[in-house]
C-alpha cells in the first residue's frame, strides 16, 4: 500500500492511495471516498477489496483543496469539515480526476475494463462515472443525491449497481422511491434497498455499521463487477 501520483488533464498531480492485489493480477478498481479523505475506513476498504482480488487506487479528491486530510467522522468539527470540503468541490472536476485513475490503469497495460466503486459521496461520483466517462462498470454505495443525478429518460451508461440503505437520514423515502423509479429506466441499474439499514451501513467503524448487510452487499457487488 502507497500513494502514487496521478496526471489530471490539466496537469495537477493528484495523490493516490495503490493497494495492489492480495491474488496476484489484479482486476482494476477506482475506488472513490467518503466526506472525510483517505482516511483509515478508506484504506481498510481498499486492503478489503484487494483481499477480492481488486488492483485498487483510490484518489485524493480533496488534494485540490486541502491534501492528505484524514477526517474522523466521529468527531462533530471533523465531520462538518468533510460537509465543508464536499460543498467545495468541483464534482465534474472530480469526475476527470477520477477518470485519470482508470486512464492510468489503460496505460499500466491493465485494459480497458475499470471499474469503479464509492461510498457516500464517492457513490455519487461513481454514478456520474458510470453517465459520463468509458468506466466498465460502477457500485454506488448509499449515494448521495441520486434523486436529482438520476435522468428520468433511458440513457446510454455504464452498468451501474446501487446500493440503497432503507433509513439513510439522508435519503427520504420519497426520495429513495423516486431512485427506485429512475433506475428502473435504465437498462443496466439494479437496485438493492437493505430493510432496517442506515447511511455508511457498510463502514466497519461506523455508528451505523451492519455487518449482515455489508456481508450480503459484498457479494452482490462482487457477483456484478464479476459479470
Amino acid at each position: 500500500m502507497n500513494f502514487i501520483k496521478l496526471h489530471a488533464d490539466d496537469g495537477f498531480e493528484i495523490p493516490a492511495l495503490h493497494v495492489p492485489s492480495a491474488t496476484g493480477s489484479g482486476r482494476p478498481l477506482v475506488l472513490i471516498q467518503e466526506i472525510f479523505g483517505i482516511n483509515a475506513s478508506m484504506k481498510e476498504a481498499a486492503q478489503a477489496w484487494a483481499r477480492e482480488g481488486f488492483e485498487v487506487l483510490c484518489p485524493d479528491l480533496f488534494a485540490r483543496q486541502e491534501a492528505g486530510l484524514e477526517l474522523d467522522p466521529r468527531q462533530p468539527e471533523q465531520f462538518q469539515r468533510g460537509v465543508a470540503l464536499m460543498q467545495g468541490m468541483d464534482q465534474d472536476r472530480a469526475v476527470r480526476d477520477l477518470d485519470a485513475a482508470r486512464q492510468w490503469f489503460v496505460a499500466q497495460g491493465r485494459g480497458e475494463k475499470v471499474a469503479a466503486l464509492g461510498y457516500c459521496l464517492g457513490g455519487r461520483l461513481a454514478v456520474m462515472m458510470a453517465m459520463s466517462t468509458p468506466i466498465s462498470a460502477a457500485v454506488s454505495y448509499y449515494g448521495v443525491g441520486l434523486e436529482a443525478l438520476l435522468p428520468a429518460e433511458r440513457v446510454a451508461m455504464a452498468p451501474c449497481m446501487l446500493h440503497v440503505a432503507e433509513r439513510d437520514a439522508f435519503v427520504p423515502a420519497q426520495a429513495r422511491q423516486t431512485i427506485l423509479d429512475r433506475a428502473a429506466r435504465q437498462d443496466r441499474m439494479p437496485v438493492h434497498v437493505y430493510a432496517g439499514c442506515d447511511h455508511a451501513f457498510a463502514r466497519p467503524d461506523g455508528e451505523h455499521f451492519d455487518a449482515p448487510a455489508a456481508a450480503q452487499a459484498r457479494e452482490r457487488t462482487l457477483a456484478f463487477l464479476q459479470a
